[in-house]
């Protein structure tokens, strides 16, 4: 019922902070940078000898950077939140965005298929 925390001790997560990571269940909704800072002020730790650990899930992050990355692809989702200015398309978190302007059909440069 709840998750294990991935700490050394091997306990178990209070179950009321646990996220869904394994089926695509997840939190609330993030509405964009604002929301996702707010987010990394609740959700996120800094940890004494650098980096960010997320509350959740315990996952380690490098930076701040990369736990809110970490914070909106795995337990907040936009639900189509960002839309490319080329095509249209609709995506989850800003990391797929910037990924899908490398390979948009309608980028300048890119052939239109």
């Amino acid at each position: 019922y709840g998750q294990y925390d991935q700490s050394f001790d091997s306990t178990m997560m209070d179950p009321n902070i646990a996220g869904d990571n394994n089926k695509g269940g997840r939190g609330c909704m993030v509405n964009g940078g604002n929301d996702l800072e707010r987010l990394a002020n609740v959700h996120l730790t800094k940890e004494h000898h650098g980096g960010y650990r997320c509350k959740l899930c315990t996952k380690y992050c490098r930076d701040r950077y990369a736990g809110k990355r970490h914070l909106e692809g795995r337990h907040f989702p936009t639900d189509g939140g960002y839309t490319c200015n080329n095509c249209g398309k609709k995506l989850n978190t800003q990391k797929a965005l910037s990924s899908h302007y490398q390979h948009c059909p309608m980028y300048a440069g890119h052939p239109v298929l």
